[in-house]
């Protein structure tokens, strides 16, 4: 079975801040966003919004970004204003539907020069000279990228419109195009005819394609500036989710971690206590998968995916006072959405942080321990699982395709010292007393009473 459509709910975008940011923070889509024009961050936007199960389009995207990443490191070279008035012009709904003549021509020139209120000669011919300079942009552009695309590895995709626009620049009209320098009124009103009306289809083709090429060159951009690696996507009948050097693109000089899943080894069970590192580890996995799924550079030295069906992440969720859902509610809530969804495609990645923080110790350690034992039952997808209920891997330890990990906390003259490496094993470290204490919370109460 072929899954066309990768599925990820408004909460997992929210978890890994794809759109939105946690106390104004960053966000993924703003760490590619180096777009230099409105039509290009729309479609950044759109590609982030919408990643692919697809095989064939992931590649093509991901070969696509990679090309300009090596072959064009300046990105593309636009002018700005010219495209934002030819965008401007294009959107206006009044536009001529008949060839003019010279005396119309020469007719609209005087009455705009004359005329307080009419802006109408003013549009077309800032609007032709716009869209021109565009084109003849796109075509200095296209003639660099033909020779690039010579030297092999050539992204299907970069060969298959640059072969269009090459063809349409041997038409007689954008051959004219190509060496205009001075233009005349009846000439102005001419290419405004062809731009708006007879050739809006083609016009329209090139706008489209610059808006692709500035958000793939972002993409390319944001590889460089972060370090950012290109997957190795795999067909969806390969069970596998490889990555080294994983790290979160947020924070500054990131510990890097590994991690590895196939259908033998497929949930992986973290312990420890809180600002070990958990919850970072979680996004940054969850963003590499997300990215991948959107044929974009991905934040590890190496990846290699397996193309899944979905993800999804509960790692921020809260309490509802709407439908007065607790926040164990909302947890148990959340897991039966990802049951239903396991149910229907069975091939995503699974997220859940902090599992049943919102209900007491008992509970929680029950809880925790029946629904980690149903997930492992479930070979096609992969599971993370993170949790301060430690005594719940001694119960799990007879599953055999379950890892146990937990990240290392070193002491240093009685403190505890974050190493934000992942280690094999279970963790034995405590320190909410440590915490406690340290912040002085009990001599302060005991002060009060004194």
């Amino acid at each position: 079975m072929k899954y066309m459509k990768f599925e990820v709910d408004s909460q997992t975008k929210k978890d890994l801040e794809i759109f939105e940011t946690v106390k104004e923070g960053l966000s993924v889509v703003g760490l590619f966003n180096h777009t230099q024009c409105i039509g290009g961050k729309k479609k950044l936007y759109e590609y982030l919004a919408n990643p692919l199960a697809d095989y064939k389009q992931i590649t093509e995207r991901k070969e696509t970004i990679a090309f300009f990443h090596k072959h064009f490191p300046d990105g593309l070279n636009l002018d700005k204003d010219a495209l934002d008035f030819t965008e401007y012009y294009l959107r206006q709904p009044d536009y001529p539907t008949r060839m003019p003549s010279w005396f119309t021509a020469i007719e609209k020139m005087i009455a705009d020069k004359i005329s307080t209120s009419s802006n109408e000669y003013y549009l077309a011919e800032k609007g032709v000279t716009s869209t021109v300079d565009l084109l003849k942009n796109i075509y200095e552009f296209s003639i660099i990228l033909a020779d690039k695309l010579k030297e092999g590895d050539a992204p299907v995709f970069l060969v298959k419109n640059n072969d269009i626009v090459l063809e349409l620049f041997q038409k007689e009209a954008y051959k004219e195009i190509k060496d205009m320098k001075k233009y005349k009124s009846y000439d102005i009103m001419r290419l405004d005819y062809m731009f708006r009306y007879t050739d809006k289809k083609h016009i329209h083709f090139f706008l489209d394609l610059v808006h692709e090429y500035d958000a793939l060159f972002a993409v390319a951009k944001a590889a460089a500036k972060y370090n950012l690696q290109y997957p190795d996507i795999l067909p969806e009948t390969e069970t596998v989710l490889d990555l080294e050097g994983l790290f979160h693109p947020f924070v500054e000089n990131a510990i890097s971690n590994d991690v590895h899943f196939d259908n033998q080894s497929n949930l992986l069970f973290i312990s420890g206590p809180n600002m070990a590192g958990k919850s970072t580890f979680l996004k940054a996995l969850g963003v590499a998968v997300y990215l991948a799924h959107a044929g974009f550079p991905v934040p590890a030295g190496k990846m290699k995916i397996g193309i899944l069906s979905g993800l999804s992440t509960t790692i921020n969720i809260s309490d509802n006072l709407s439908t007065g859902y607790s926040h164990f509610y909302a947890e148990v809530m959340r897991i039966k959405d990802v049951a239903h969804r396991l149910e229907a495609n069975n091939r995503i990645l699974v997220l859940f942080d902090e599992l049943f923080r919102g209900t007491n110790v008992k509970d929680a350690y029950d809880g925790t321990v029946a629904v980690v034992s149903a997930f492992a039952k479930i070979r096609t997808s992969f599971f993370v699982i993170s949790t301060h209920i430690v005594e719940a891997a001694r119960e799990l330890e007879s599953k055999t395709n379950i890892q146990f990990s937990y990240f290392d906390i070193k002491e240093e003259d009685g403190h505890p010292v974050y190493t934000y490496k992942l280690k094999e094993g279970v963790s034995d470290v405590r320190l909410g007393m440590y915490i406690i204490n340290k912040e002085g919370v009990i001599d302060l109460i005991n002060n009060i009473t004194n």
